[in-house]
C-alpha cells in the first residue's frame, strides 16, 4: 500500500518528477560509462602485462631479476624441463611457457635499430602469433623464420622474404650469429611490441645464444589472476637455491598499486556525482512536503505513524531514482556494448609509451557494472530523500495544519 501511495505522489507533479529523474538518468549514464571504461582499460593493462611481460608467476634466477634491465642471457635455470613438468602438475596452472629474451642491434644495410628478441614456441604461445601476421592466413609458423613487429620492420626497411643476420652476445660471453629469413610481419595491437620486438623459435634462440637446453625465464599462467599468490607459494617450495618466483603484482608493484588507487578514486568520484545529482531529489522532496503540509497533518491525525511517513518520502526518492537510473543504465549499456566491440583508437596518445598497452581500448560491458549502478541510482536518491523525510516525520499534526 505504501508503494502505491508513494508512486501516486510521484505522479502528482509529473514535470517536476521527470526533471528530477533526468538528473539521476544523466548521473547514472556518466557513472556506467566511466565504470565500464575504467574496468576495460585497467583490465586490459593488467592482462597485457601478464601476457607480454610478467605472466601470473615468473620463474628466474635471483641474479637475473637483479640485472633484468640488461637482459642477461648468462643467467640460466638448470634442469628447466624437469622443473616445468613439476609446475604443470600444480592445481590452477593453465600453461607453462619458456621464453628467452635478448637485446640486439637489428639492422638491414645502413638502417639499424635496437630490438628485443624473443625465443618462444612459435606455434603454441600466449601471443597468438599466427593470428597477428599481416596479409597472411597462417595455420603453422615456420620454426626457421623470424617474425618482426610492423613498426620495427618499417624502420629498418625489411619485408617478407628478406634475410637478416642476427649477431648477439652468447651466454658464454662470446659473439655468435645466425641468418634467418623474414617469414612474417605482425601487429600485436600493442605499440611497444610492434616497435621493438621480433620472435624466433626456442631452437634458434638457443643456437644463437649457445644455451643448449637451458632456460632464462619460465612463464607460468594461472586459470585466474586471483590464484597467483597461491601458485607462487607452491612453486617456491620446489625451486632450487638461487631461483625465485614472482607474481605479476610483485613485478609491477608500483604500477599495480597505482591502478588499484585509480579504481578507488573513480568509485569515490562516481558516488559524489550521484550524490550531487541527488540534491535535486532533496529539493523536490522539500517542495513536496511544503505543498502537502495539510495532507501530512491529516494523515498523521488519521493514524499514519512517523515511521510510515518517513518511509513514504524515502520511497518516493527511490522511485524517482529507479526511473532515471534504469533508463540511464540502459542507454549507457547500449553504448558500452558497441564500444566494447569496436574500441577506440589511442595510437597517437600511446605511441611513445614503453608499457605493453593496447592502442585500441575496449570498454567493459559488464552486467555487474549495470546492476551496481542501478542499485546506486535507487539507494543514494532514497538516502538523500531521508533528509526532507525526517523533517516531515517530526511535524506534529497540529503544527502541520497551522502552517497552511
Amino acid at each position: 500500500m505504501l508503494f502505491k501511495f508513494a508512486l501516486r505522489n510521484v505522479l502528482r507533479n509529473k514535470k517536476r518528477s521527470i526533471l528530477t529523474a533526468i538528473s539521476i538518468l544523466v548521473a547514472a549514464f556518466i557513472i556506467t560509462i566511466t565504470e565500464g571504461w575504467a574496468n576495460g582499460a585497467i583490465g586490459s593493462y593488467i592482462n597485457n602485462f601478464v601476457v607480454y611481460q610478467t605472466s601470473h608467476v615468473r620463474v628466474m634466477t635471483d641474479e637475473y631479476h637483479r640485472r633484468e634491465r640488461f637482459i642477461p642471457v648468462d643467467e640460466v635455470i638448470y634442469n628447466s624441463s624437469r622443473l616445468i613438468k613439476k609446475i604443470k602438475k600444480i592445481k590452477g596452472v593453465s600453461s607453462v611457457k619458456e621464453r628467452i629474451r635478448f637485446g640486439i642491434m637489428l639492422g638491414n644495410g645502413e638502417k639499424t635499430e635496437h630490438a628485443l628478441g624473443m625465443g618462444i614456441d612459435l606455434n603454441n604461445n600466449r601471443f597468438k602469433l599466427n593470428k597477428k601476421i599481416l596479409k597472411q592466413k597462417v595455420k603453422k609458423l615456420s620454426e626457421d623464420g623470424i617474425y618482426i613487429g610492423r613498426s620495427l620492420a618499417r624502420r629498418i626497411g625489411v619485408k617478407v622474404g628478406d634475410k637478416l643476420l642476427l649477431a648477439a652476445k652468447t651466454s658464454r660471453g662470446g659473439l655468435n650469429g645466425i641468418k634467418l629469413k623474414v617469414a612474417g610481419i605482425f601487429s600485436m595491437g600493442v605499440m611497444v611490441m610492434d616497435k621493438k620486438v621480433f620472435f624466433i623459435s626456442l631452437k634458434n634462440a638457443r643456437r644463437l645464444l649457445k644455451l643448449k637446453n637451458k632456460a632464462t625465464e619460465i612463464y607460468v599462467f594461472a586459470d585466474h589472476h586471483s590464484m597467483s599468490d597461491e601458485i607462487k607459494k607452491k612453486i617456491s617450495g620446489i625451486l632450487s637455491s638461487g631461483v625465485i618466483a614472482l607474481t605479476f603484482k610483485e613485478q609491477i608493484k608500483n604500477f599495480y598499486d597505482y591502478l588499484v588507487l585509480i579504481q578507488k578514486i573513480i568509485v569515490f568520484v562516481e558516488a559524489i556525482i550521484l550524490f550531487l545529482a541527488s540534491f535535486i531529489v532533496i529539493n523536490t522532496m522539500m517542495m513536496a512536503i511544503f505543498e502537502r503540509l495539510r495532507e501530512i497533518g491529516t494523515l498523521k491525525a488519521m493514524g499514519m505513524t512517523d515511521r510510515q511517513l518517513f518511509f513514504n518520502f524515502t520511497l518516493e526518492g527511490g522511485i524517482i531514482g529507479a526511473a532515471g537510473g534504469i533508463i540511464g543504465v540502459i542507454l549507457a549499456g547500449i553504448l558500452l556494448v558497441i564500444l566494447s566491440k569496436t574500441g577506440i583508437d589511442f595510437s597517437d596518445a600511446v605511441k611513445d609509451i614503453d608499457f605493453p598497452i593496447e592502442y585500441v581500448i575496449h570498454p567493459s560491458a559488464s552486467f555487474m557494472t549495470f546492476v551496481v549502478t542501478f542499485l546506486m541510482s535507487i539507494l543514494i536518491p532514497a538516502f538523500a530523500a531521508m533528509i526532507p523525510a525526517r523533517y516531515a516525520k517530526k511535524l506534529m499534526p497540529s503544527e502541520a495544519l497551522r502552517k497552511i
